[in-house]
């Protein structure tokens, strides 16, 4: 009995010792120290020098296309295609500020273009020529000023219903069609024409033509003959001016040309640079900061561009509110991506540094698998044993955490046009699937070492039930060789007082 009890006690300690040495394999490669570097290594040919060299010009190059590639998806998705053209732009037609800038500038166009008070006065002197009453000529003279005050308020209305109506939405509709047809010729060297028109000199404004001539028909409709007069008015809102929009037909172009190509391109440089770098974790974090960086500098430039621009405001004669509201409508998408991208290139940046040699990085790997191995342990503790879809989690973490980051990046694909929301969204979901099937995993070492464990406890209990039983109380001492419930095991059961009066009486006649 005792020598099967050692036996298991013997195997127990040695399963318990052969999966602690497992434990220290895994953890002296993980922080095996770099060899030191000797003189035939420092005579060696530098051959990876050109490896970091060109890992690093292609991350760099494609840093500085991180914006141009933001740029060019928007100059594709919003200038090529005339449906999303429309859409970006149509939303103006509702907003206030806009409404109410375009009402004065149409007012003020027609008003120009009629000289409504010298129309009033060539009737009011027509009128006089009919040898009326002195009276009555007095009277005419005094209705002159409120007849022209009267034909203004006439225009103004017909302006400010009809730019707030359901019906101007379809004629700035029409126009923006029309802006987008344009863009090919200012692409080719011309003038745009349109609702939103760019000039040859990088001057960005609201053609009120199409909006005139529907007021002047609503005139005509309404019976007002003065209407007809209307010349065809070829007016410009300028709301924006800058040398850096004389390259929209550069930029058009490149959407055509290069449509979806520039991206990729920047990704495939992404890439390149972490595959030919002999240090890819260090690739990996320059990639997540150049993302990062070339992404926040293009967000940076929009928000101080919408800043400058409400300046300059006063001086375009644009009410700074209207501004704003067109501004943000034309540069949010930029804008949303390039917050998205920023955002990416951080995961990256801390996904790689994660990875990496330095030692602030293997404390934090250290603590994040000291953590989980304590969340196994207490799981196979409670019974929780994942058997060999476990083991095969283990011996394939590397290509199951890859094609969990492949889905994630799937995921955004799906989503785009990104927010910062569904990026944390995309990013929470993969962490919790990331950890959960690393919990899932059956380590060769803690395996071993829950069995011993397990083995040792059943060891302990089986020596307490082969414990001898003491009854006090009948003074006798019983001892059951085996399970107490088999009938035939042997009992040997000792009266204590008896043995301890005959060892008692047997000392006594030795002593004598």
């Amino acid at each position: 009995m005792t020598d099967l009890t050692a036996a298991d006690e013997t195997a127990a300690l040695r399963a318990r010792l052969d999966a602690l040495e497992a434990e220290n394999a895994r953890l002296r490669a993980e922080t095996r120290p770099s060899p030191p570097v000797t003189a035939a290594a420092t005579d060696r040919p530098h051959g990876n020098r050109w490896r970091a060299f060109l890992s690093a010009l292609c991350i760099v190059i494609a840093t500085i296309l991180v914006p141009v590639s933001i740029v060019a998806a928007w100059a594709r998705v919003e200038l090529v295609d005339e449906t999303r053209f429309v859409e970006t732009f149509a939303p103006l037609a509702d907003d206030p500020q806009v409404q109410a800038m375009v009402a004065d500038q149409v007012t003020v166009a027609i008003e120009d273009s009629l000289d409504l008070e010298g129309l009033t006065n060539d009737l009011f002197d027509g009128i006089q020529q009919l040898d009326l009453p002195p009276r009555a000529l007095a009277a005419l003279d005094l209705l002159r000023a409120p007849a022209a005050q009267g034909l203004q308020n006439l225009v103004d209305t017909t302006v400010t219903r009809l730019v707030e109506s359901d019906a101007f939405a379809d004629v700035w509709e029409t126009a923006l069609r029309a802006s987008h047809r344009s863009l090919a010729a200012v692409a080719a060297g011309g003038t745009s024409s349109g609702a939103v028109v760019i000039g040859e000199n990088g001057e960005v404004g609201i053609q009120l033509g199409p909006i005139i001539e529907e007021v002047k028909k609503r005139l005509v409709d309404r019976g007002i003959g003065f209407a007809e007069s209307i010349p065809v008015i070829d007016r410009t809102i300028v709301v924006a001016q800058s040398d850096a929009l004389t390259v929209v037909g550069t930029v058009y172009n490149l959407a055509v040309a290069a449509g979806w190509w520039t991206p990729i391109v920047a990704l495939v440089l992404f890439l390149a640079g972490i595959l030919i770098a002999r240090r890819r974790s260090t690739a990996g974090l320059g990639t997540g900061i150049g993302i990062a960086l070339g992404a926040g500098v293009l967000a940076m430039g929009l928000g101080i561009g919408g800043s400058i621009l409400a300046l300059s405001a006063p001086n375009l004669g644009v009410p700074a509110g209207a501004l704003a509201s067109m501004y943000e409508q034309i540069t949010s998408a930029m804008r949303d991506t390039a917050v998205v991208l920023t955002l990416l290139g951080v995961v990256i940046a801390v996904i790689a540094w994660m990875s990496g040699r330095w030692r602030g990085a293997r404390a934090a790997r250290g603590g994040v698998a000291s953590i989980n191995a304590g969340a196994r342990g207490a799981l196979l503790k409670r019974g929780v044993d994942t058997g060999r879809f476990g083991a095969w989690l283990y011996a394939q973490r590397v290509l199951v955490r890859i094609a969990l980051g492949a889905l994630a990046i799937v995921w955004l694909m799906l989503l785009r046009p990104l927010s910062v929301g569904e990026v944390f969204l995309v990013l929470v979901v993969w962490l919790i699937v990331w950890w959960v099937f690393e919990l899932l995993q059956r380590r060769p070492e803690e395996a071993a070492a829950a069995a011993a464990l397990a083995d040792e406890a059943a060891s302990a209990a089986g020596a307490a039930e082969s414990a001898p039983a003491v009854d006090g109380e009948a003074d006798t001492v019983v001892i059951v060789d085996g399970d107490p419930a088999d009938p035939d095991a042997d009992t040997l059961v000792i009266e204590t007082d008896v043995a301890t009066d005959a060892a008692a009486a047997s000392g006594s006649k030795k002593g004598s």
